[in-house]
């Protein structure tokens, strides 16, 4: 009889092999990369009429530790419903898999494989994750739901192919969807024991994993390319030197020009890749970005001293006596990284034009370093850009879009989930984009240490559409690119919105916006086609109606006219290269935090309230400090009235030909677009411990009980 813990092994056909199938798989898994390279599925694509692309038969390969020994693959058949994993690892023993939202393994869906030494067959274990991990091993599921397609072993490697529903209705299954997943690993060198579901081998990790994203490489290539030559595609390497980050540095923004190679002729980027100094685990650069110039923009400026810019080291980012006014003009995203990226590639039908005789001649690196824990760093990061002479179909473009990086974004302390808007409106979207739209090919999201839930959504006729990304665990650590596996078209006066979600339940005082880790932003980097002249849309909270929202009127020595220039002064430009605080130093004596500093130097402490006469004479800051924060209702109409209210647009645009005056809006009037509900009644995989805590056992009884409630509820209505 088959216990809750016992083994329930899925009978296979045995499958022969020859022996010169052994000698090529061990060949090309001691290559590494060769072996995945060899896809089974052609990767193909479809074109609607109106010109988005829908790619098919892709296929994910991921080396989920530092050393190759343990590699994952999948992909996905949506008319089945259905997602396909291989594993493969160097082990004659078991792999385990896992996927969470929070990477710990109590709670966690998961699946130990392994290919049976004696009886050579395949077999997979559906378990989940104890709710104490330290009672026990992982529990066995009452439903197994990953299914054998096959394996085999060899003298050093398991290789297992294996299925599973993307929604089961099994309450200890998680449901797969574009979210980003901590998928956990683990291997050990001997089949498990009878009645021994053990998960940690000899080799284990997590690794965050976005399952619904396909991936481009330099290798990819459209479906009708019979050919594909490697020598075509160039690099070009942009790099900071010597950059050395001091102690008391708790944040540097730098930035550098670089002037682009001689390319007489137009050429396409398919995509870049970060340089770092540093390991991952100890480098202090937080993001990356270069930027195109129009080094003509200002009416006097030398054009001689871009190169005498190019042959310097750089300068600190925006500094009012430091960096060039025409620095400003560097304000169109090429690259973009973030912590957890590995860069971005682009599909086989879009790349990035630069050079030619119309093309832009310098670019500005820029370079965010966090650095909280005061290590003494000299750097050397940047970019690798792969570039081709072939050019694609479509020019490709990055626009940013979301909230307009200024202290009027504010996140109260003490919530569990608070909300921010950034808004892209019919008055940019009406003028800049082409009449049949542009075609969203990725974005990148981007928040700080707060940030919980970002999205990108789509306004059209007083409807959401779809969203066009969506990430519900969104984890700032890994800011890897969201790549459409279906583009979606944007059209003229259509709504951009990335709406984010904060969680400060931990702070014991408001959240602004900025450019330190401990401040918050809220960002989309959309990467597109066809190419437009816009470097960013988004939006701010009107500085007068900040202030009035909390019922102050006025400030003493200046008028509101005066400081809503000041902010707009800081606050205008969105891109990480403008107008950012270049620097945040330590405290160097007492106690003092780096929050403290923050504090110390925000303009909302050096406002002092004069109207009304029951705030005078405090600071504004201090005023919000004195808010009552934890009172829900008060918090919720605050986080509502600063998404409903008003929002000052700003269209920027690349060519300074064109002008776009900023506007004051209101937030659209839409049917919002709501989440098809799930078809499982049973589907109970969230923070519910108690009801987890039980075991399947209990959470069967739980579900039975439903049932029978819903038939008395069809009894009621008949």
């Amino acid at each position: 009889m088959y216990t809750r813990n016992s083994y329930c092994l899925q009978k296979l056909k045995k499958m022969s092999f020859q022996n010169v199938l052994w000698i090529v798989l061990t060949a090309q898994l001691s290559l590494g990369y060769g072996y995945f390279e060899n896809n089974l599925r052609h990767e193909d694509y479809d074109v609607d009429t109106n010109g988005p692309v829908h790619h098919k038969n892709w296929i994910r390969n991921e080396r989920m530790d530092n050393n190759g020994l343990y590699w994952l693959k999948w992909w996905i058949n949506a008319t089945e419903n259905t997602i396909y994993f291989e594993v493969t690892v160097h082990t004659r023993g078991f792999a385990g898999l896992g996927f969470s939202k929070d990477g710990r393994v109590a709670r966690a869906d998961m699946v130990l494989l392994w290919v049976d030494d004696t009886t050579e067959q395949a077999n997979a274990l559906d378990c989940h994750g104890a709710q104490d991990p330290s009672s026990g091993p992982p529990v066995q599921d009452d439903t197994q739901n990953y299914d054998i397609i096959d394996g085999y072993q060899n003298s050093t490697h398991t290789n297992v192919r294996f299925k599973r529903k993307i929604e089961t209705c099994d309450p200890f299954d998680i449901p797969f969807s574009a979210d980003t997943f901590k998928v956990l690993w683990s291997m050990g060198d001997s089949d498990p024991l009878h009645r021994s579901l053990e998960w940690h081998g000899q080799s284990r990790g997590v690794k965050s994993l976005r399952l619904f994203s396909p991936m481009f490489t330099k290798h990819s290539r459209s479906s009708n390319s019979k050919t594909f030559d490697m020598s075509d595609i160039q690099k070009w390497d942009i790099t900071v030197n010597n950059v050395t980050i001091q102690r008391s540095m708790d944040t540097l923004y730098w930035c550098k020009i670089v002037q682009l190679p001689e390319l007489t002729k137009k050429q396409h980027i398919i995509g870049y890749e970060p340089l770092l100094s540093g390991k991952h685990d100890r480098n202090i650069v937080h993001h990356m970005t270069l930027f195109e110039c129009q080094s003509k923009s200002y009416p006097g400026s030398d054009p001689s001293s871009w190169d005498i810019w190019v042959r310097s080291s750089g300068t600190v980012c925006n500094s009012n006596l430091l960096t060039p006014r025409d620095w400003d003009s560097c304000s169109t995203p090429v690259a973009v990284w973030s912590l957890g990226s590995d860069g971005q590639f682009m599909p086989p039908h879009a790349g990035i034009p630069m050079g030619g005789a119309s093309g832009v001649k310098y670019y500005m690196l820029e370079i965010h370093y966090d650095n909280p824990h005061g290590k003494l760093f000299v750097d050397h990061s940047g970019f690798r850009i792969h570039y081709t002479q072939n050019l694609r179909t479509y020019d490709a473009g990055i626009l940013i879009n979301g909230v307009s990086i200024s202290e009027t974004q504010l996140i109260p302390p003490g919530q569990k989930k608070y909300r921010n808007v950034g808004i892209c409106g019919p008055s940019c979207s009406s003028v800049m984009f082409p009449e049949d739209g542009i075609k969203v090919i990725s974005g990148t999201l981007h928040s700080h240490q707060a940030g919980r839930q970002i999205s990108l959504r789509h306004i059209r006729s007083g409807k959401e559409l779809n969203p066009i990304i969506v990430d519900e665990n969104y984890d700032y650590r890994h800011q890897k690119v969201h790549q459409l596996a279906n583009e979606t078209v944007v059209l003229p006066g259509d709504y951009l919105i990335t709406d984010c979600s904060y969680d400060t339940k931990l702070r014991k005082r408001p959240t602004f916006g900025g450019y330190s880790t401990k401040e918050e932003m809220c960002l989309t980097f959309i990467t597109y086609y066809p190419r437009i002249e816009l470097s960013g849309c988004y939006s701010m909270t009107p500085v007068r109606e900040f202030f009035e929202m909390f019922g102050v009127y006025q400030f003493y020595s200046l008028n509101m006219t005066d400081i809503e220039n000041m902010f707009l002064y800081s606050g205008d430009y969105v891109d990480y290269s403008t107008n950012t605080r270049n620097t945040t130093t330590k405290p160097k004596y007492g106690k003092t935090s780096n929050e403290d500093v923050i504090y110390q130097e925000s303009l909302l402490n050096k406002l002092v309230i004069s109207e009304p006469p029951e705030f005078h004479d405090r600071t504004f800051l201090a005023h919000l400090n004195q808010l009552p924060w934890y009172e829900p209702l008060f918090t919720k109409r605050v986080e509502q009235e600063f998404i409903t209210g008003k929002h000052m647009t700003f269209c920027r645009v690349s060519n300074e030909s064109i002008s776009i005056p900023s506007e004051i809006i209101r937030f659209p009037d839409f049917t919002a677009f709501v989440k098809p509900p799930t078809a499982c009644l049973n589907y109970f995989f969230t923070d519910n411990e108690e009801l987890r805590s039980g075991g399947s056992r209990h959470l069967t009884d739980f579900t039975f009980s439903l049932l029978l409630f819903e038939i008395g509820l069809r009894k009621i209505v008949l």
